[in-house]
């Protein structure tokens, strides 16, 4: 197998990786080096397609996603949240620090998780 093509397949290289795993990196022969440099070759191939890392996204990205998904615009964005456009448009900008009262509205009214919040602060 030159390439993992389901997840069945995908078990099964992990499983024989754990094998060579439990065996322990310095009793592995230099042909089982190279097999498990090629079986977790395949699996980070693998893994980059079905499984990718989540990608971080700063607050204006995230809030124009909401936008664009909602069909807002910023105007009608800024009273859903019941804050100013300034308001809006000033933390959306770095111009103005996000207040706790606009990290909870941010929380309550569009269920932004409050660590992805904290890090935007």
């Amino acid at each position: 197998m030159d390439q993992i093509q389901t997840r069945n397949e995908y078990y099964k290289v992990m499983a024989d990786i754990e094998v060579y795993l439990a065996k322990g990196f310095s009793n592995l022969t230099e042909s089982e080096d190279e097999e498990l440099a090629r079986l977790s070759q395949m699996v980070s191939v693998y893994e980059k397609v079905h499984f990718p890392m989540p990608v971080k996204h700063d607050l204006v990205t995230i809030l124009e996603a909401y936008m664009d998904e909602n069909k807002l615009t910023r105007q009608s964005l800024a009273a859903f949240l019941g804050v100013g456009n300034s308001t809006l448009s000033e933390v959306l900008n770095k111009k103005r620090p996000m207040t706790l009262d606009f990290a909870k509205r941010l929380h309550t009214k569009i269920n932004l998780d409050g660590n992805m919040i904290l890090e935007f602060a």
